[in-house]
């Protein structure tokens, strides 16, 4: 057939094509015969990597398994960047000039799309999305901590899924049809797989990279974007390796098409010009081509156009430019092949480096001031992105903390390092801070008591396992002290509160090898850290984000709560001097996320926001004086994305702090509160940037109430500290 090779190669000879393979063959239409009809057709989308980054990369070789022994599309490209317009174009048969990766109600298209196509034509079909906590997950990002400052991935995010996107899926049915990765291999066990399966890895396992979860993406063929390409090869094998072994793979037409959503430029096709990016595409089938290149032009439209023809759907925006968007048939044709069940390939263990930079110093230029906040001059590690997400003071000092990434040539520019930030009266200095493991280290959150700070939050070992880190301010410096690790594969702290050098507590969750996060809460008597035991409400997941002590007898803890189904429920836990208990509140019919405690002269009150899928998140605080909670009326207060990161209490009134998104720009602006019980109004505060302004932490210190984040003017992302001006209420 025209514009067809057979392909009997190893994974050298792969390697040698891929700079010849866009002239070697040539564009040739093909027969547009009938298109054979499939069973199951799975799609499986990977991250962003070129055709050339992973076809003959050795990082890869399960996915260079599959395309030498099955088919692969030479020309096939991406639709346009970032992400999230792939993904919809690849539903939608159009990204409807989606540019960015905002929230799916941000995004929204009122058009029909491939899912509701099936659901007319009474076709099943299923989206396995790894790192969703439930089915029916609504959320943006779990664990919903996303977003803030310092920088938070998370695993599962929506702008990889782009079902949500569509109006004519914000129904209970086809949120229903959203389920667990987990859910996979029951189906695949008990044969009861739909006929169309969208399977999307998490943001660890896709090759994108994702602190503080697992590492950061790198620049393509790096040390570090070798080992993220190893990390999402080997769940790529272990994927089709599942599917192929199915009783049901042998029996029919079944077919799995790879394929990566953008590339690292903007080539393209198929009424996408420019596009994307050249990406590799690969078509395994029960009993179709074995051994095949295809040099036709395609893009994601033509996948779609793939899909619906088999299942015998109508077209969509252009796939039903048949002139110019051709469905798949080589590599989609049934020739008798027998059918093959693929084994997993083990990957190569890849090291990163780990060397520890030496940054010069800089500072932040801009002072400007507004609503009674003005920006101080803050310190900058190196000359790439730094971030602060927390603050305290005391007599050790007034302290921010946060991360950055190293930027001088001896350095691995792609690591994560902790950040410290030291305030003595007149000016803000980097204090060098000990960081762990290979290359990702940040922290959350900070306290401080007496002459000593702690300040909170994760890192990397050396088998590149989220475990948690301790560093205390004692005699002058910063140390790692050693505390519990219970989970089995994660441990995070998110958050630290003091009352005293002898009474410490941080809080955050612990994941197990069933993949459940659970509450973690560590506490420090002035000898040693340990585990205190914390309830676990959520039937699917527990998170704690925020820690407020008042006293050692009265100790707040605030987070998020997940059940079998939406909503998710904000979750607070209190210490009595004995125990944790959870604090009953009034259940919402928004998505609650609980992300920082203050307390003072008498009340509580517990911040973060409400999610909804029509109409976005909003800032959210609920409060009490001891009897009972309310909630606070903030209909005024952002956007339809908006989040409240920090919380603190200070003289006669409470502040919230945050961000939301200006909906003429698309940039993230400081978000300011100020309140006295569920009475709250919005703040003016200075947004010193031109690109993002987030705020992550707030709380009065010897130098005032500060409040501190990050911003940036077009490049890389610079500390940001506001101060109050006046007296701290």
């Amino acid at each position: 057939m025209a514009g067809i090779r057979p392909l009997h190669l190893p994974l050298a000879t792969l390697a040698a094509l891929v700079v010849t393979t866009s002239t070697a063959f040539a564009a040739v239409p093909t027969h547009e015969g009938s298109f054979p009809r499939y069973d199951h057709i799975f799609v499986i989308v990977e991250e962003n990597h070129g055709f050339r980054d992973v076809i003959g990369n050795p990082a890869a070789p399960n996915l260079n398994a599959l395309a030498g022994r099955f088919g692969l599309a030479t020309q096939y490209f991406g639709v346009a960047h970032p992400s999230e317009p792939n993904y919809v174009g690849l539903l939608g048969g159009n990204f409807f000039g989606i540019a960015d990766d905002n929230p799916y109600w941000m995004n929204g298209v009122n058009e029909p799309s491939l899912i509701s196509q099936l659901d007319t034509a009474g076709i099943s079909w299923r989206a396995y999305l790894q790192g969703s906590p439930h089915k029916g997950y609504e959320g943006i990002c779990y664990p919903a901590r996303c977003n803030g400052t310092p920088d938070n991935d998370p695993l599962y995010v929506s702008k990889h899924d782009g079902i949500q996107n569509f109006a004519t899926s914000l129904n209970p049915s086809d949120w229903g049809r959203q389920v667990p990765v987990s859910d996979l291999g029951h189906d695949l066990a008990a044969g009861t797989v739909p006929r169309f399966d969208y399977v999307i890895p998490d943001e660890c396992h896709d090759m994108h990279g994702d602190p503080p979860y697992c590492i950061d993406g790198g620049n393509p063929g790096d040390p570090q974007d070798q080992r993220l390409v190893a990390m999402g090869d080997a769940y790529l094998g272990h994927l089709v390796s599942q599917i192929t072994n199915a009783p049901f793979w042998a029996t029919g037409n079944n077919a799995i098409a790879i394929v990566y959503d953008e590339g690292d430029f903007n080539g393209g096709c198929c009424d996408a010009s420019p596009g994307g990016g050249r990406v590799a595409s690969i078509v395994v089938t029960s009993h179709g081509p074995r051994g095949v290149m295809d040099a036709t032009p395609y893009n994601h439209y033509s996948l779609l156009s793939s899909i619906q023809h088999s299942f015998g759907l109508g077209c969509l925006q252009f796939t039903c430019d048949t002139a110019n968007v051709h469905p798949m048939r080589p590599l989609f044709k049934v020739t008798g092949s027998p059918a093959v069940a693929t084994q997993l390939i083990a990957v190569p263990n890849l090291p990163t480096p780990t060397p520890t930079p030496a940054e010069p110093t800089t500072r932040t230029r801009l002072a400007p001031t507004s609503g009674g906040w003005r920006v101080q001059k803050s310190a900058l590690f190196g000359g790439s992105d730094n971030s602060l997400g927390a603050v305290a003071g005391g007599a050790s000092g007034t302290w921010a903390v946060g991360n950055f990434l190293p930027d001088t040539p001896s350095s691995n520019q792609d690591a994560t390092l902790s950040l410290a930030n030291r305030f003595n009266g007149k000016r803000w200095s980097v204090v060098p801070t000990p960081n762990a493991g290979p290359n990702f280290n940040t922290l959350f959150g900070v306290a401080a008591a007496g002459r000593e700070a702690w300040a909170v939050g994760v890192h990397l070992n050396n088998a590149f396992l989220d475990r948690a880190l301790v560093e205390k301010w004692s005699q002058g410096r910063w140390r790692i002290t050693r505390v519990p690790q219970p989970g089995t594969q994660r441990d995070l702290l998110f958050a630290v509160s003091a009352t005293s050098p002898t009474d410490v507590w941080a809080v955050g969750d612990q994941e197990g090898r069933d993949g459940r996060f659970e509450t973690l809460v560590e506490h420090f008597d002035g000898t040693k850290w340990s585990v205190v035991p914390s309830p676990d409400p959520g039937s699917t997941g527990n998170h704690l984000y925020g820690v407020k002590a008042v006293s050692p007898n009265d100790v707040w803890a605030v987070g998020q709560q997940l059940g079998a189904s939406a909503p998710d429920q904000g979750l607070i836990e209190h210490w009595n001097g004995a125990a944790w208990a959870v604090v009953p509140t009034p259940p919402q019919t928004g998505n609650i996320m609980l992300d920082a405690v203050a307390a003072g002269d008498g009340q509580v009150w517990a911040v973060g926001e409400s999610d909804d899928p029509v109409r976005g998140a909003r800032p959210f605080i609920e409060t009490t004086n001891g009897n009972g909670w309310q909630v606070a009326d903030l209909s005024r207060a952002g956007t339809d994305f908006t989040s409240l990161w920090g919380a603190a209490s200070s003289g006669k009134n409470a502040w919230a702090v945050g961000t939301y998104v200006d909906p003429a720009t698309g940039n993230n602006e400081t978000l300011v509160l100020r309140g006295r019980g569920v009475k709250w109004k919005v703040v003016n505060a200075p947004d010193p940037g031109s690109g993002s302004n987030i705020l992550g932490g707030v709380a009065p210190t010897p130098a005032g109430l500060l409040a501190v984040g990050t911003y940036d003017t077009g490049g890389p992302q610079l500390t940001l500290v506001e101060r109050r001006l006046g007296h701290h209420g």
